[in-house]
């Protein structure tokens, strides 16, 4: 399984629009690591998981061919994940589009779709989009082609059924975990058992907020969160894991970051990192 991180930051991006704070200073007069677009994943060329705002840049900068894509996977419906309006471009008319694409999450998700290209008048419902609906809720596994999905409910934005996924493919198993403070008992006997290659575990509120661990978590947390997954059993012993999903406002470049988490055994996303596993 190979995973490119297209986007590493939170949802006002590093540097943010326009924020005058010293981190998004340094990170545009640095570049490099410290340019982050909004989360977002590709796994081998044919899923993502999530698409917000920054994806038209990162099928660019990546050289994504979008009508290979299988399978859309959300976690959530904030804007800074799922940006329904790019959706709207399949319609008929508006793109030359051949094959179904299958969309999988929460059924919040579906209906931020089908509010917003309503309001934008670019389609009346997802046959418009030539979009195959999957539902998914907590703990119900589920086999789309050669993938197994597992998702498990998050500890973030309440009414809104946030989602992180256990993905599985050709032996290989990998933990998508953005957007989540720290689990519920009810999660973690989910993932309890999961014998995992690679895991993407967010900190949003970096170093800044290390101990925040309600809806989004911060440094300690993360490294607790890695620390859990090992306690129930469910990283392997040579298991990858990564940090990702940072926010300005966590006051930490990437640097910092690296500074920190690195004697701790977890890599620091960015923008472009390509891990395969």
């Amino acid at each position: 399984m190979r995973l490119t991180i297209l986007g590493s930051a939170a949802a006002e991006a590093v540097p943010a629009l326009w924020c005058e704070c010293d981190v998004c200073a340094t990170a545009l007069k640095r570049g490099g690591k410290d340019i982050r677009r909004r989360s977002c994943y590709l796994i081998d060329d044919d899923t993502m998981v999530d698409f917000g705002p920054d994806a038209f840049w990162q099928t660019m900068q990546f050289n994504i061919n979008l009508p290979a894509l299988q399978r859309l996977i959300f976690t959530h419906p904030h804007i800074d994940h799922l940006n329904p309006v790019e959706l709207g471009w399949r319609r008929r008319g508006y793109s030359k589009v051949t094959k179904p694409l299958t969309v999988i999450g929460p059924p919040t998700v579906f209906l931020t779709i089908m509010a917003q290209v309503a309001n934008a008048g670019t389609a009346c419902d997802l046959a418009d989009l030539q979009l195959r609906r999957v539902d998914v809720s907590h703990g119900r596994e589920i086999t789309d082609g050669d993938m197994t999905i597992l998702p498990i409910a998050a500890h973030h934005a309440p009414g809104k059924s946030p989602l992180i996924y256990v993905l599985r493919r050709g032996g290989k198993s990998l933990l998508i975990a953005n957007d989540t403070g720290w689990l519920t008992d009810e999660s973690w006997e989910v993932l309890r058992g999961q014998s995992l290659d690679a895991a993407v575990i967010e900190c949003t509120s970096s170093l800044i907020f290390p101990d925040q661990r309600n809806y989004h978590m911060g440094a300690n947390t993360t490294v607790a969160f890695r620390d859990q997954l090992r306690d129930i059993g469910c990283l392997k012993p040579d298991a990858i894991v990564v940090t990702n999903h940072f926010s300005h406002n966590g006051n930490s470049l990437h640097q910092d970051l690296e500074a920190f988490f690195t004697p701790k055994g977890i890599a620091v996303a960015y923008d472009g990192m390509v891990i395969t596993f």
